[in-house]
């Protein structure tokens, strides 16, 4: 069973999913736009629920959504321009990136404390 608080957010996401659609329908009239937002945020509130989002899967599943999103609104060109530059962003961030950074870091923080021997001369 998941903590209390995962719960809690996985349902603020469905509800704002749920919201972003009905306003896309009642008020905005573009209910493509509204049903995009709304699957977007369902996917989020599954991560959040069961917690177990790798970065593989979050990668591959944005791509996925927005590729079909760009299919959808006939925006296809645009949507393989945005799907490369979440692979690349995902891959110069990664663990096997040529940067050679840990996961999600590219430029690593080196510590400039001094240690007691440097201190004693």
């Amino acid at each position: 069973m998941p903590s209390l608080k995962r719960i809690h957010i996985a349902a603020v996401f469905v509800l704002f999913g749920i919201a972003a659609l009905l306003y896309s329908m009642v008020i905005a009239y573009e209910p493509l736009l509204g049903t995009g937002v709304a699957f977007a945020s369902s996917v989020v509130a599954a991560f959040a629920y069961h917690g177990d989002a790798t970065r593989q899967t979050v990668t591959r599943a944005t791509i996925i959504v927005t590729l079909i999103y760009g299919v959808f609104t006939l925006q296809l060109p645009i949507a393989v321009i945005a799907a490369c530059v979440v692979y690349l962003t995902a891959w110069l961030t990664g663990s096997d990136s040529p940067f050679n950074a840990p996961d999600t870091q590219i430029f690593p923080v080196e510590s400039t404390a001094t240690t007691e021997s440097d201190r004693s001369e």
